[in-house]
């Protein structure tokens, strides 16, 4: 990720003299700077001509109080900026529209007639750099008698620097020693990336993750003290709206997050990508189907439809013989006739020794057909009882609104807008702590978003379980590559020296082994449940069925046991019914003949 470097100088009240040319000239050579930008407001006009007769690189003019800013298709370019002798109140606005993080500045401030005043200026513009925390800084008092320029040295406290032009390089170097003063730091506690708990050994809170301790690093190479600004209670989530509000309030260093490079307006105050991820669904595993389900299965609407037809077929076609051959044939031969029945079901049926060939045709084609019926269920049978079926595994988000299973999101997360109006999945949202907690227990009742990192350690958690019972889907990504990156405050000089130690945890595969050690980390915060988030059925024989494995073969029973009492009691009650009227229409023709 390359930056654009911008060197700006800044002049008071500027007047001719060898000191400011000179210094001018020998920061185009040290910052081969490929183009001068003059806020020539407050310039003398003399020295202004002088500089334009022979540039070394080409020059652009600009007014003070212009807001267009510097182009940035330049890779190097110095910004030449003139101030007034007296004190220039627009100067923290000025510096805040100037500065950037690709950019860096040199402040020259000239000799005004009175030079108390004109060290005033120079202490008051080199303060306000520091409050603003712009590091790079060089001011010059033109005529300067001595011919020396000034700096300050932020840490252990402000000090200004007097330094001779002889004396290289002219700016600070990049920050390397903080002397042990505090480093301002608010974690955002997503785990794993982010952990914060209290070591019982020592009772001292613990910064741990990847993100924990590439700060801790940080602070180790900067030799400085990591601090929090406020009490953090460790498993209490902050999300980056948060964190905004605490960095402007407490002046935050560094934020212990990082966040998706997603927009352009990020790329200012973003470090060099700390990881290379994609965000998928984890999906909850399928589950066995119960033993008492595999009976709904083989006697499901289609089959008994299937059989029905059979039975009826045969019965028709035996009632329509008995009735050709003039033999007795009833309309309960055709519905409910026992032989079909009894073949279909693959048992053995009488047949009259009188019986016809054609009879014997037919009874001969049901005893095929109903023993290999009975074969292929006893077969399918055997098959789902050893090895019992799952439900349906979603896989895609088209398979998740099939499954009607929720996606539960970060409800305050800046980046909690995928673009999931095209899926109409179902969505709920949770705030970051209970949508962290959900997710680290494997709550199987949603589906969740997760990065590569997450899943990595989610993934060696459930090696302590049974069964696996999350898969992450590649078929329902999100994002396919993202950039996770720290966001830095606006005021910062922390840019630099993390993005350079970014490289170099990547480089010597420091960063890999901080992934390795997630789980170590959450388990040692007592962040990871090691029991088994199913409630499973105790181990079993094969061969043995239990009583609440027959469930639907005892409803099935007492439905139909049911039924036939139903029948049994309808044909009591036909019976007595005609008996009643046959007995009142022999009362009835008794009395008519007695007349």
């Amino acid at each position: 990720m390359s930056r654009i470097h911008s060197y700006i100088v800044i002049l008071v009240c500027l007047t001719s003299g060898y000191a400011a040319e000179e210094l001018i000239r020998q920061l185009l050579l040290e910052s081969r700077s490929s183009l001068l930008l003059i806020r020539y407001d407050y310039c003398p006009e003399s020295w202004l001509q002088e500089v334009l007769v022979a540039p070394q690189v080409p020059i652009v003019l600009q007014s003070i109080y212009s807001a267009t800013p510097p182009s940035k298709d330049f890779s190097r370019l110095m910004q030449l900026i003139c101030l007034p002798s007296e004190d220039y109140e627009p100067l923290p606005a000025l510096l805040r529209t100037l500065r950037g993080p690709k950019s860096i500045f040199y402040i020259a401030a000239s000799a005004p007639t009175d030079k108390s005043s004109a060290m005033r200026v120079l202490n008051s513009l080199l303060r306000e750099c520091y409050r603003q925390k712009i590091l790079n800084v060089v001011a010059l008092l033109a005529e300067s008698a001595d011919g020396v320029y000034y700096r300050y040295r932020p840490y252990p406290r402000f000090e200004l620097e007097q330094r001779s032009l002889e004396q290289r390089p002219f700016f600070a170097s990049p920050l390397r020693n903080m002397h042990g003063q505090p480093l301002i730091v608010v974690p955002d506690q997503k785990h794993p990336r982010t952990i914060v708990y209290t070591d019982w050994r020592t009772g001292q809170q613990v910064l741990a993750g990847s993100v924990g301790r590439f700060v801790r690093t940080l602070a180790w190479k900067l030799n400085a003290t990591i601090q929090f600004p406020i009490a953090i209670k460790p498993g209490v989530v902050m999300h980056f709206n948060e964190l905004e509000s605490l960095i402007e309030q407490f002046q935050v260093d560094v934020a212990a997050t990082v966040v998706q490079l997603i927009r352009p307006e990020q790329l200012p105050l973003s470090s060099f990508p700390f990881e290379l991820s994609h965000i998928c669904l984890m999906i909850p595993r399928a589950q066995q189907l119960p033993i008492k389900d595999i009976y709904l299965i083989l006697a499901n609407g289609q089959h008994l439809l299937i059989g029905l037809a059979i039975v009826y077929s045969f019965g028709l076609l035996l009632s329509l013989h008995w009735w050709l051959t003039g033999q007795a044939a009833s309309l309960v031969d055709f519905l409910l006739n026992d032989v079909a029945l009894r073949g279909l079901l693959g048992q053995s049926f009488g047949r009259s020794p009188h019986s016809s060939p054609y009879a014997s045709w037919i009874y001969l084609m049901l005893a095929v057909l109903g023993l290999n019926l009975s074969s292929i269920h006893e077969a399918a049978l055997g098959t789902v009882l050893t090895h019992p079926p799952k439900y349906f595994q979603p896989r895609s988000f088209a398979d998740i609104q099939r499954a009607q299973l929720p996606l539960v999101i970060d409800a305050g997360s800046a980046e909690g807008d995928y673009g999931l109006g095209a899926t109409k999945l179902r969505v709920l949202a949770m705030n970051s702590s209970d949508y962290n907690s959900h997710r680290d227990k494997m709550n199987m009742s949603h589906v969740y978003f997760a990065s590569r990192l997450k899943w990595t350690l989610l993934s060696e958690q459930q090696k302590y379980f049974p069964r696996e019972v999350f898969l992450y889907s590649l078929n329902a990504c999100v994002r396919t590559l993202t950039y996770m990156v720290f966001q830095l405050p606006p005021d910062t000089w922390f840019l630099e020296p993390l993005t350079r130690l970014i490289m170099d945890v990547r480089d010597f595969g420091i960063f890999q082994h901080w992934v390795d050690m997630h789980f170590y980390d959450m388990a040692a915060a007592g962040l990871l449940s090691f029991s088994d988030p199913i409630q499973r059925e105790p181990p079993r024989s094969k061969e043995a069925l239990r009583l609440e494995d027959l469930q639907w073969i005892w409803v099935a029973y007492g439905a139909l046991l049911l039924l036939a009492t139903l029948v049994l009691a309808l044909e009591i009650l036909v019976k007595r019914v005609q008996q009643m009227l046959w007995l009142g229409r022999f009362q009835g023709g008794t009395i008519k003949n007695s007349h």
